[in-house]
């Protein structure tokens, strides 16, 4: 198997330090002190030399007397896991091989699961007074999926998987739990807004989905821009140009829900709508380092500049799709219609160390306008609120889950009809949820029996922010 070159790295330095004498005998004062000692005398060595060193030392006593043998591979992997939750940043952190093949599914495959991008700090990072620091966070669901019909949202944070804390699992601990055969049922406990409740979700063949577009309203344009991958530019340029061909009057680009991805793809993406020499974004790393970047539009813009642009935005718009929706904003190219962004301001690399992964936030990004958005997020210029679960209305929200009453109506009256949904709406009014979530949760659960290919992509009857958009295009206002 071909060797990473970080790994051969370190292996070679471990070799030249092994030179060094092993402390088989006195007490492990004894061995720090003399390491300290040592250390000090060495006033060219830099401080990871150093701490290298008196790491180096204390693992090789610890294994001469330690009662059995060390698990060299186990304390490898602790020592690179420990280092980097050491940062105190939830976006960074190490992935064992164990955990390298779901790490690799959940970025770019298909597997089995409830389609949501989540985020959870290492246990490490654990504050007793912040859910968000040992729960897992929902950043989107994946549109169609089981937890975007369920109405799990961004924000939401699961505290439970099949009645199991989540508190002490790594990110990809919590992902690999919450997968499975498609089929099968996982219960999770969702914490909104102070309140719990527990629903139970049937996984499905998740896809990671991709760009999709169609004519909405007679002569507007619909784009979803669901994530952001290094085809995504060529992927929108194809959709937006037969779009442009139908004679559109407008064009509206939804991001709600999008949790970025890669940066080079928002970058693409935005140089579709904006002229040569426009600031889309300016990376900075760390003061003293060469990270910092500015990044300019190409010149590559083939989308006619006279069809305004409204770009949606909600809580679960993060990362490079808030790069993209900040660089047609600030560069006045589109309105941004609906909720404030979720405020994430930080790039990360990502690479391969030994048979697993790292991954290191290395900068933050600005805006056009020199803001960082970071724990912030974006304004839009127009607010058009979610339609959201009230927190006095979750116990009720909790019963018609677990009575499956959505499924049971869907069953009685299987044609997905506007009227079949406001029907739903008004039978159940009572149990107080407002008819508007009661509309959406029978809307998703119709679409999800709707073939794929055929689903339509826009809800004009539903949709309020949708409908705010195409109001906002055809009148200016």
């Amino acid at each position: 198997m071909k060797k990473n070159p970080i790994l051969r790295f370190c292996l070679t330095f471990m070799l030249i330090l092994t030179a060094l004498p092993a402390f088989s005998t006195g007490t492990m004062e004894q061995t720090v002190a003399s390491a300290a000692t040592t250390t000090q005398k060495s006033s060219s060595a830099d401080q990871i030399s150093t701490d290298l060193q008196s790491i180096e030392r204390l693992y090789r006593y610890v294994d001469s007397i330690y009662y059995e043998d060390v698990d060299k591979q186990k304390v490898f992997q602790s020592l690179a896991s420990a280092m980097i939750a050491s940062l105190d940043d939830r976006y960074s952190f190490y992935v064992p091989p164990e955990e390298a093949k779901n790490y690799q599914e959940e970025n770019t495959g298909i597997y089995g699961g409830i389609g949501t991008y989540l985020n959870k700090p290492a246990p490490e990072l654990k504050d007793p007074k912040d859910p968000s620091s040992y729960m897992i966070t929902i950043i989107s669901p994946f549109p169609g999926s089981p937890a975007q019909r369920a109405g799990l949202i961004a924000g939401d944070l699961i505290s439970h998987i099949n009645g199991e804390k989540v508190d002490d699992l790594t990110s990809n601990e919590a992902s690999i739990k919450l997968r499975g055969e498609p089929n099968t049922e996982v219960t999770i406990t969702v914490y909104r807004n102070g309140a719990s409740f527990d629903i139970t979700l049937k996984r499905e063949k998740i896809t990671t989905p991709t760009v999709e577009s169609e004519i909405l309203d007679g002569d507007l344009g619909y784009v979803i821009l669901s994530e952001y991958s290094p085809q995504t530019g060529t992927q929108l340029q194809k959709k937006v140009a037969e779009l442009a061909k139908q004679d559109i009057k407008g064009l509206i680009i939804d991001e709600r829900n999008n949790p970025g991805g890669a940066v080079d793809g928002a970058l693409q993406a935005a140089n579709i709508f904006l002229p040569s020499g426009k600031t889309l974004v300016t990376i900075q790393g760390r003061k003293g380092t060469k990270n910092d970047q500015r990044y300019v539009s190409t010149g590559t813009m083939s989308f006619p500049e006279d069809i305004p642009i409204v770009i949606l935005t909600n809580g679960g718009s993060a990362s490079s799709a808030e790069i993209f929706a900040a660089a047609l904003h600030d560069n006045k190219r589109a309105t941004l219609i609906g909720t404030k962004t979720f405020g994430k301001g930080i790039v990360q690399d990502v690479f391969k160390f030994g048979e697993g992964f790292a991954q290191i936030t290395t900068a933050h990004y600005y805006t056009p306008n020199n803001v960082n958005i970071h724990g912030v997020g974006i304004e839009p210029d127009i607010i058009s609120e979610d339609i959201k679960l009230k927190d006095d209305q979750i116990p009720a929200y909790e019963k018609l889950m677990k009575d499956k009453v959505i499924q049971s109506f869907e069953k009685d009256h299987p044609e997905p009809t506007t009227e079949n949904i406001k029907l739903f709406a008004q039978e159940n009014k009572d149990l107080g949820i407002d008819t508007d979530i009661l509309s959406i949760l029978m809307r998703n659960e119709y679409y999800a029996k709707i073939p794929y290919d055929t689903r339509p992509l826009g809800d004009m009857v539903f949709d309020t922010q949708l409908k705010r958009g195409v109001e906002f295009l055809r009148t200016g206002k």
